[in-house]
């Protein structure tokens, strides 16, 4: 890690299909954060990072990466468990 960041950097590629990245209701870095849920899915299809995760991974508070998400489910590309 280095002095400006809080977090390591992942080094692997992220791929958006199609539907979400030419959804023009979705804001461009709740499309991003597609990329890296998906990303960081397991075999069966399960992400569990936290929203605080991806705050450092972006640089952005909890509450943002929120309502990314939001974005995401109300669009029905992603699922949300408590």
């Amino acid at each position: 890690m280095n002095n400006e960041n809080t977090i390591e950097k992942p080094s692997y590629f992220a791929i958006i299909p199609a539907n979400v990245r030419y959804d023009k209701e979705l804001k461009a870095n709740a499309k991003l954060l597609y990329g890296e849920i998906s990303c960081l899915c397991n075999s069966n299809g399960q992400c569990w990072a936290t929203n605080n995760y991806f705050a450092e991974l972006y640089g952005v508070s909890k509450e943002t990466v929120s309502r990314w998400i939001s974005q995401l489910a109300k669009k029905n590309y992603i699922k949300v468990v408590i």
